[in-house]
């Protein structure tokens, strides 16, 4: 015996995952028809076709109704956000305004990676703020921060040490790593991304959880031992020429985010509003690839001290020259858009 499904009552829709009323029928002319056709067979059709007929003859089609199932939410694991100061005061002394990690402060969240064990990888443009975030997540805390500033060039002598000369002999001078492990510090890794793969795989066993790291360069200087607190934040501009992110890099790091400029808190801290304006414009014409360059949070801070020492004109002129060549003449037009007057870069 074979079974026809009724059309005219609820249906489960598995894309849905709710229960589906009649109405949910596509009521158009021809859907019309079909009910007429079948009333006999499905008696609810007739009932349906009844409920389409307003008191005055006319037919009324509603939009799709759907039972909704409440469902329960995916997110298990819900913890309490993570909050800190509003501010932090970088080695430098300029202030560092917190920003939000998911639901997080950045600041904290940084912290609390370093005490899970959890190497973290911050990429975005330039001056958005990535050294800033480490500097004030860390060099006030116990052991501070170890540098490596990447290039092409960089080799691994540059991480553990190597001998220097000393008037007739040579000694062994430590690399910031190994004074990192040492020191119990955070090791920075700046521009990752322009260091020989082959280089970083030196630093790839720390990272995994091994507890000592052997000098064989030095076989005096023997293993360095992994202190508890040792932590790896590296950053990088994923789009900065020449830079290469190998797939054994980028998993070692287990937190990983995007770095932007925080538009609202330029405004806040004294950048101009015109500025902020052309910057986002800029962004955008960088995203769509029309321009390689867009102020970010160190430009537009610098374009308000220098606006407040030498004028806005001044600033402009500085800002434009501080884009790269090939964009000038865009940036040029965006700002003397949005500035109402034409703007050259700075020369002498």
């Amino acid at each position: 015996m074979t079974t026809t499904s009724n059309p005219w009552t609820s249906r489960y829709d598995d894309k849905l995952g709710t229960y589906v009323e009649p109405t949910g029928f596509p009521h158009t002319v021809a859907s019309l028809l079909g009910l007429a056709a079948v009333q006999q067979a499905y008696p609810a059709g007739k009932d349906i076709l009844n409920s389409l007929v307003s008191d005055s003859g006319r037919v009324v089609i509603r939009a799709n109704t759907v039972i909704a199932s409440k469902k329960e939410s995916v997110m298990e694991n819900e913890v309490d956000s993570l909050a800190g100061a509003t501010k932090y005061t970088r080695p430098n002394g300029e202030d560092y305004y917190t920003r939000k990690w998911g639901e997080h402060d950045d600041v904290m969240v940084l912290r609390e990676a370093r005490a899970s064990k959890l190497h973290t990888l911050l990429y975005g443009a330039p001056g958005c703020g990535k050294t800033a975030l480490l500097e004030a997540a860390f060099s006030n805390e116990p052991g501070g921060i170890e540098t490596v500033l990447g290039t092409g060039d960089t080799e691994l002598s540059d991480f553990i040490g190597g001998y220097v000369q000393d008037k007739d002999s040579f000694r062994w001078v430590d690399g910031p790593l190994v004074r990192a492990l040492e020191n119990d510090s955070v090791f920075f890794i700046d521009e990752v991304g322009l260091i020989d793969p082959k280089v970083m795989a030196g630093v790839y066993g720390i990272m995994d959880g091994r507890t000592e790291l052997l000098i064989t360069a030095n076989p005096d200087r023997g293993a360095i031992k992994v202190k508890e607190n040792f932590f790896v934040v590296a950053a990088t501009n994923p789009n900065a020429p020449g830079v290469r992110l190998s797939e054994a890099l980028v998993s070692r790091f287990r937190l990983q985010s995007e770095m932007t400029t925080d538009w609202t808190l330029a405004r806040k801290l004294g950048t101009p509003v015109q500025l902020v304006n052309a910057a986002q414009n800029l962004a955008r014409k960088q995203q769509s690839s029309e321009v390689s360059w867009a102020p970010q949070m160190r430009e537009l801070l610098a374009f308000r001290d220098i606006s407040l020492k030498f004028g806005t004109k001044f600033a402009l002129a500085n800002l434009i020259a501080s884009a790269p060549e090939h964009d000038r003449a865009v940036v040029a037009d965006v700002l003397g858009r949005v500035y109402g007057e034409e703007c050259r870069p700075a020369k002498i």
